[in-house]
Order: C-alpha cells, then sequence, then structure tokens
C-alpha cells in the first residue's frame, strides 16, 4: 500500500517540479568605466582588453538533498510497479478502497449537548431505475419532523423529497428515480430538536447506465495473460474503462483487472487480462466482480459517465496456468524513460 501512495504521488510532484527547481543563475561581471587617457579627448573611447568585457557566468546548483531523497524513494516505487502490467495489479485484503469502490463513508456530525446524526447510505452511486434510501441515525437528541431531499448539484433544482419515519434513534425514506436523473446531486436531511432546526448534507452520484455488462465468455491463455472476454450492450458509442476485482472461489482477492476500448453501439467486448504471476499458481474457479464501468468525456468539461452489469459478479471456470508462458513483463519505452528520468533525479545514474 506504501508503494502504492508513492506512486499516486508522483503525479503530483513531478508538477510541481518546476516551482523548487533552481534556474541557472546568470552573473553578469560589472563592465569597467570609460577612462580618458591623456592627451585624447574625452569623448574618445578607449578600447579595453577581451579579458575585461562583459561576460556572462552559468551557475548550475544542485537539487536541495531532501528532493533528492523523495525521488529515490519514487523512483524504487515505480521500478516495482513496472515489474507487473498495469492492466492487471495485485490485489490483497488491504486494499479497502479497491475491494468496494463503490462503497459510502458514513460521518458522524456531532451536535450541542452531546448528540450526533449520521446519514447512512447503502453505496455512493447508483444505477437508473435504482431506488435511494436514506436512513438518519441520532443518538442523543429526540427530533421531530425529519424529512429528506435530494437535489441536483448542478441546476440546484429539487429532484425528489420524502417524509422520514421510524425510531427515536433511526429514521427511513426511499426516494424513487427518474429516468433523467444524471450526475451528482445532494442529499440533505432536515430535522428538530431542542427547538432548532438542523440541516445535514451528503452527496452521491445518480446515473441512466449508458453500457451494461451481460455476460461474460470462456477464459482463453495468451502468451503470459489469462484473458476474459467481457461482453457488453453499449447505448453510446465512445471510449470505455472496466475495471474489475478477480477473486478465488473462497473469495479472496487476486487482481485488479483493467481495460479501455473505444466501442460503438450495441453488443460489444472489452477483454480483461490477468497477468500469470497475479495468479499467484491459483487455477481458479474464479469470481469477477465490483465491477466500474466508465464512458470517459470526449471533450473537456464534459462528465465521466457510468454503466452497469446485469449480475454484481459472474462465475469463472478453472483454467489450465500451464498454457500461459513466464516470459517476465517488459515496460515499454515510455515507461522506461519514466524510471531513468526518476533515476536521474534520484542521482542513480
Amino acid at each position: 500500500m506504501k508503494k502504492m501512495l508513492l506512486i499516486l504521488s508522483l503525479s503530483a510532484l513531478l508538477a510541481g517540479l518546476w516551482f523548487f527547481w533552481p534556474t541557472p543563475a546568470v552573473v553578469s561581471l560589472p563592465q569597467p568605466e570609460p577612462s580618458v587617457v591623456a592627451g585624447l579627448p574625452k569623448t574618445t573611447p578607449v578600447k579595453h582588453h577581451p579579458d575585461t568585457e562583459q561576460q556572462q557566468i552559468s551557475v548550475t546548483e544542485k537539487i536541495p538533498e531532501p528532493v533528492t531523497e523523495s525521488f529515490k524513494l519514487l523512483a524504487s516505487a515505480y521500478a516495482a510497479e513496472l515489474e507487473l502490467p498495469a492492466y492487471s495489479r495485485p490485489l490483497s485484503a488491504a486494499d479497502e478502497h479497491l475491494l468496494n469502490p463503490n462503497r459510502y463513508i458514513p460521518q458522524s456530525v456531532p451536535l450541542e449537548g452531546g448528540a450526533s446524526a449520521t446519514i447512512v447510505l447503502p453505496k455512493y452511486r447508483f444505477s437508473y431505475p435504482e431506488t435511494v434510501p436514506v436512513t438518519l441515525e441520532i443518538t442523543g437528541l429526540q427530533v421531530f419532523d425529519v424529512s429528506v431531499q435530494l437535489t441536483s448539484e448542478r441546476g440546484g433544482d429539487s429532484a425528489a423529497s420524502a417524509e422520514m419515519r421510524g425510531t427515536p434513534e433511526r429514521y427511513s425514506a426511499v426516494l424513487d428515480a427518474e429516468e433523467d436523473w444524471n450526475g451528482a446531486f445532494e442529499v440533505q436531511v432536515s430535522f428538530t430538536g431542542n427547538g432548532t432546526t438542523q440541516v445535514l448534507k451528503t452527496g452521491i452520484e445518480y446515473h441512466n447506465p449508458v453500457a451494461t455488462i451481460v455476460g461474460i465468455d470462456d477464459s482463453l491463455g495468451v502468451s503470459t495473460d489469462m484473458q476474459i472476454p467481457v461482453t457488453l450492450e453499449v447505448k453510446q458509442a465512445g471510449f470505455y474503462r472496466l475495471r474489475a476485482n478477480l477473486y478465488t472461489a473462497q473469495r479472496q482477492p487476486l487482481a485488479l483487472l483493467s481495460a479501455t476500448e473505444k466501442l460503438a453501439t450495441g453488443q460489444q467486448e472489452i477483454t480483461l487480462r490477468a497477468y500469470k504471476a497475479v495468479l499467484r499458481n491459483n487455477s481458479g474457479p474464479y469470481i469477477l466482480g465490483s465491477f466500474v464501468l466508465e464512458k470517459r468525456p470526449a471533450v473537456p468539461g464534459e462528465l465521466t459517465q457510468y454503466g452497469d452489469s446485469e449480475q454484481a459478479e459472474y462465475k469463472l471456470e478453472p483454467f489450465a496456468l500451464s498454457q500461459l508462458s513466464d516470459e517476465p513483463w517488459q515496460p515499454d519505452e515510455q515507461e522506461q524513460q519514466r524510471l531513468q528520468f526518476l533515476q536521474q533525479m534520484a542521482g542513480q545514474q
């Protein structure tokens, strides 16, 4: 996980490198004042020796030591990342955000007198025609007039509202979706307690799916990869990225798989690839799930749109690992150049 965090910080560090990178300083030597030679008019210029003419000296400064150490860490982490292809990354039980990419994390809000309130949702991203269940958990305070409102963050218009009912500690409501819901929404829960009206807010995303995963074909062995053909029904053409988690039959995480393809409308296919090393000598059967299907923006300012899956997960049949070769992964030229750059900045070359 530490290595992954280092690599994630690489882009930010490189982007800010210009801020602290010392530019060559130019030092100008002072030009001697014109002197007056006896017997000559004062207006007659005197020719100076070439050694006294104005000169420029380029001064190159060294990278500060803390920066060098940072680049050493980044170079080491990036070298480790390049041992495996980006489309097939190892996954462990510690990678909680990858194992549950659509998880909603409740945040408790402290209220007066030691009370607290929390909005609880089953997930962060919803797909039409799913309903949106909203729960308010209250501790240490008796509340009244509990209600929820869903508002579009783009237009600010109210999309839905409902009264929330339940016990003194837990109030719930379910919001029915509209077909035109698309993008980011704000969930506002209001209630009255101790004579004061309180409003809690949180965010979700709601999308009408632009593509749907409808099936998984039999896996194939090609070179070092187990290839998994994924069938989709595409409503909108464009560039799609699919991410999915591969698990053992006992639901132990193996790998995060990803692929990007330009897809037309209709029934299309994206192939996920599992590099032999991430399978860890496990020949299946497997489970493929935790799908994230995105339609990438075609122009700046366009929103990312999302697809869904007919099933939350699919079972994959056992696979003969003997079909795969043992060739080590070879980074492409761009990746090698990035590594060389980091090593140079770290003083390792």
